[in-house]
C-alpha cells in the first residue's frame, strides 16, 4: 500500500492526543511493549504499560505471527505492517520515562503492507542526525528517574556501525552494538530474539539463528527506556528489524 509523502515528517514531531482521533502508523515492535510511528508526521508513539491491548483482535498482528499481504501471498518475512490506532481518554498521570505513551481504544488493526521503499525511507528520517551525540541522552545504560521531566524523547530508531550480536545467558538476552563509535550493551525486550536463545553457541546467538528471528540481517534497533527499577530507568532494545 502508498504511505503519504514525507514532506510533513520530521523527527521528534509532537504525536495526536486528542481522543478518537486516528493514527494510521507503522509497526515497529510486537510486543511485550508496541512501537509505531505515525506515517503523516513521523512522530512515535508506543504504548501506555496497563493501556495496550496485550492480545490483538487481529491475529495477525500477535508477535511472530505470520501475514498475509496486500495480495493475498503468505509471508514471514521483514515487511513491516501498517496499523491503524484510535485514542481513548488516559486517565493515568503522565510518565516522563514514556511521554510519547498513549492510551488505545481498541486493539490495533491492520490495514496493509506498504512498499519496501517507503518503510526504507521512514526509517532513514527516524535515524537521530548525530549519532554520536549520548542514546536517549545519557552515557550509560540507564538514566536516573528523577532526572527525566519528560521533555526527552524516550524511544529512538538507530542503526549500528555494524551488525548487532546477540548473546544469552541467566539473566536474559543482550545486544551488543556499536554506535557512533560508543559502544553499548543492552538488554533484548524482543521476543523472537528472546525465543531464539536455543540457537546460542556458548552463550552467543549465531548469525542463522538470529537471520532466522528477525527475517534478515540486523540493521536497525528500537531502544527505549523500560519501567524504573530502584531509582533507574534502563535502557532496552524493545524492537531488531532488519533492512526493508
Amino acid at each position: 500500500m502508498r504511505l503519504p509523502s514525507g514532506r510533513h515528517r520530521r523527527p521528534g514531531a509532537v504525536r495526536a492526543n486528542r481522543p478518537g482521533e486516528v493514527l494510521r502508523c507503522l509497526l515497529l515492535t510486537r510486543g511485550p511493549e508496541w512501537v509505531v510511528v505515525d506515517v503523516a508526521t513521523g512522530a512515535l508513539v508506543r504504548s501506555r504499560a496497563s493501556g495496550w491491548p496485550v492480545v490483538a483482535t487481529d491475529s495477525s498482528l500477535v508477535a511472530g505471527a505470520s501475514l498475509d499481504d496486500d495480495r493475498g501471498k503468505h509471508h514471514t518475512g521483514p515487511e513491516l505492517d501498517v496499523v491503524e490506532i484510535e485514542l481513548a481518554d488516559d486517565d493515568e498521570p503522565s510518565d516522563p520515562a514514556r511521554p510519547e505513551a498513549v492510551m488505545v481504544r481498541h486493539a490495533p488493526e491492520r490495514v496493509g503492507t506498504p512498499r519496501r521503499r517507503a518503510v526504507r525511507r521512514i526509517l532513514h528520517e527516524l535515524l537521530p542526525t548525530d549519532t554520536k551525540r549520548p542514546l536517549l541522552g545519557s552515557l550509560g545504560p540507564s538514566i536516573s528517574y528523577v532526572d527525566l521531566d519528560g521533555s526527552r524523547p524516550s524511544v529512538a530508531v538507530v542503526a549500528p556501525d555494524r551488525p548487532p550480536a546477540f548473546a544469552s545467558d541467566m539473566t536474559g538476552t543482550w545486544c551488543q552494538f556499536s554506535l557512533g563509535g560508543r559502544k553499548h550493551r543492552l538488554p533484548v525486550v524482543d521476543e523472537r530474539l528472546i525465543d531464539a536463545k536455543d540457537g546460542a553457541r556458548d552463550g552467543a546467538l549465531t548469525s542463522d539463528a538470529v537471520v532466522k528471528a528477525v527475517g534478515g540481517v540486523p540493521r536497525y534497533l528500537v531502544v527505549a527506556l523500560g519501567a524504573p527499577h530502584r531509582g533507574q530507568a534502563p535502557k532496552l532494545v524493545l524492537g531488531v528489524l532488519p533492512r526493508p
